[in-house]
């Protein structure tokens, strides 16, 4: 339905400014008009800023990813695909990041799983997924169906939020001048071009977990992990317990995962540091050719053991973070990276 059936953007935002929620429909139809060039710049603004104070519902995420995914260059991937992934927002990164999910995809890769990754450059981080990839030699302005037979030769790729979502060139200049987060930063991982059904998400804030957890139900998730590290990490943490929000088959439970209870010790944050896109592909290369054995191998095997446990491969957390090492360190993990570098 369009926007107009809906009373247009006054009385939309009217509602929005009165605390009033909307319809997973009346989300799609204000994002669709945005992507499609048909709204002004005050709109966009005010259609974020209102969404941000009152406070976004699963349905309105669910009505936007709609919106996200129709408007996104099309991906077909191979059935059980995953996506390891964050939202961002965690501590530390604005001084030196470590791309712990982007490492964590190749290893997860060399122990049998197959994964398509979807994110962007940095944001306010020293190094985002696709600057790391970059710098590793990976090729990130591959097109839409060249990266649909890399992930089916290959079970892995990367998708690029740029390539992907065209579309966004609308919005991104607000967003961007806003300076604060909007329900974008919530959109990038909820919208995978290619709906993989089996993902490890993490997310810094516990209660935008538990939105999340009720978008990947209403969207038919196989089987998700979204994850809250110590201190406020959104990937699985080495400096403490991890909260875990699973969904599998429909069925919701939360626990705990504690790196200790799989013999790791807990690692500072000083100790998982990583920095530009150059050190963090150094600190890959060491990782890939099992030179690095501390806190950085565990807590990137943490996460790949994540990755593995959802796409079926691994039974469990332990045994995923056993497979994941062994990738790291028998060469696996290198040989995924060198069959997509160019």
């Amino acid at each position: 339905m369009a926007l107009d059936d809906f009373g247009g953007w006054p009385g939309l935002l009217a509602r929005l400014c009165d605390g009033e929620d909307l319809s997973a429909d009346e989300a799609e139809a204000v994002l669709t008009e945005i992507l499609g060039g048909e709204a002004e710049p005050a709109q966009i603004a005010g259609f974020l800023v209102g969404l941000k104070v009152k406070g976004e519902t699963a349905e309105e995420t669910t009505g936007l990813v709609r919106a996200m995914v129709a408007a996104a260059e099309p991906l077909d991937l191979p059935e059980g695909t995953i996506d390891i992934v964050g939202t961002g927002g965690g501590h530390g990164r604005r001084v030196a990041a470590l791309n712990v999910s982007t490492m964590a995809c190749f290893a997860a890769v060399g122990a049998g799983a197959t994964v398509c990754k979807h994110g962007n450059r940095r944001a306010s981080s020293t190094s985002g997924a696709f600057d790391l990839l970059e710098a590793l030699g990976v090729d990130i302005e591959i097109a839409p169906n060249r990266l649909a037979v890399q992930v089916a030769e290959h079970r892995i790729g990367f998708a690029f939020a740029r390539t992907f979502h065209p579309a966004m060139r609308f919005a991104g200049p607000i967003r961007a001048g806003l300076g604060i987060p909007t329900v974008f930063n919530v959109l990038g991982p909820l919208s995978h071009p290619g709906q993989p059904k089996r993902q490890v998400i993490g997310a810094a804030d516990p209660a935008l977990a538990d939105r999340m957890l009720e978008v990947f139900r209403i969207g038919g998730s196989t089987h998700t992990w979204l994850v809250t590290g110590d201190d406020g990490l959104d990937e699985v943490a080495l400096t403490g317990p991890t909260r875990i929000l699973e969904l599998r088959d429909g069925a919701a439970s939360e626990w705990t995962l504690d790196p200790t209870d799989l013999g790791m010790t807990l690692a500072e944050a000083s100790d998982l540091a990583g920095g530009s896109p150059e050190a963090n592909a150094e600190i890959a290369h060491d990782l890939f050719a099992g030179r690095e054995r501390g806190p950085r191998r565990d807590i990137v095997a943490l996460n790949a053991g994540a990755g593995l446990v959802v796409a079926g491969v691994a039974d469990g957390i332990a045994d995923g973070v056993e497979r994941a090492i062994a990738a790291l360190e028998d060469g696996s993990a290198a040989a995924v990276l060198e069959s997509i570098s160019t």
